[in-house]
């Protein structure tokens, strides 16, 4: 996949969720004070953002969509892929928060490993029993797997397709509004230059 076809088909939808989970601080916070916060709106983003990152696990380890997968089909793929996803840390943007969304994670148990992933599939199947669980730290980590892995997918599409004249670019388009990778080292132009390369890509 091309980086433009990952900004286009991905990248862009990612920020739609990311909006919508922003919204959601207008009236509650994003502080572990209020992570066991639940409500109709966070269940709505669990259901939303879950479903993208199943579409964007079969893209990352390179099935088809309409392969019937499921996360323990992902998970070998991805950890050797990225071996150090189990403790990469994002920054919670604006705030002392950080969150490691794949801590833990395992091919032995894939599923329980991931707290937001059990929250995602319970209220899946049954919204009302499970409830609690579409609270802001289920919300927050869910949106913070599929933010790694797409810009995880960034720097692999930068390596794989270097004919596309943007080698030197291994960023989204537009910025987070949420998340921060302090640790990762990017190779990057100004946005402004970036906008005008795509511009005529």
């Amino acid at each position: 996949m091309t980086r433009k076809e990952l900004s286009r088909n991905y990248w862009r939808y990612y920020r739609m969720l990311e909006d919508k989970f922003l919204s959601t601080a207008n009236y509650v916070e994003i502080n572990p004070s209020n992570f066991s916060t639940y409500s109709n709106e966070y269940a709505l983003l669990l259901h939303s953002i879950g479903a993208e990152l199943d579409n964007f696990f079969k893209v990352y380890c390179g099935f088809n969509l309409t392969d019937r997968k499921n996360i323990s089909d992902y998970v070998a793929f991805v950890l050797a892929d990225f071996p150090t996803i189990t403790t990469e840390k994002l920054k919670v943007e604006g705030t002392d928060v950080e969150v490691t969304p794949f801590n833990g994670w395992n091919a032995t148990t894939p599923a329980q490993s991931l707290t937001w992933w059990m929250a995602f599939d319970h209220i899946k199947h049954n919204r009302i029993d499970n409830f609690a669980e579409a609270n802001q730290e289920n919300v927050l980590n869910m949106l913070a797997a599929l933010y790694l892995l797409e810009v995880k997918m960034f720097t692999k599409a930068t390596e794989d397709d270097p004919a596309q004249g943007l080698a030197e670019v291994d960023i989204p388009s537009e910025d987070s509004r949420v998340f921060g990778l302090p640790t990762w080292n990017f190779r990057c132009i100004s946005a402004d230059d970036l906008r005008e390369i795509e511009k005529w890509a």
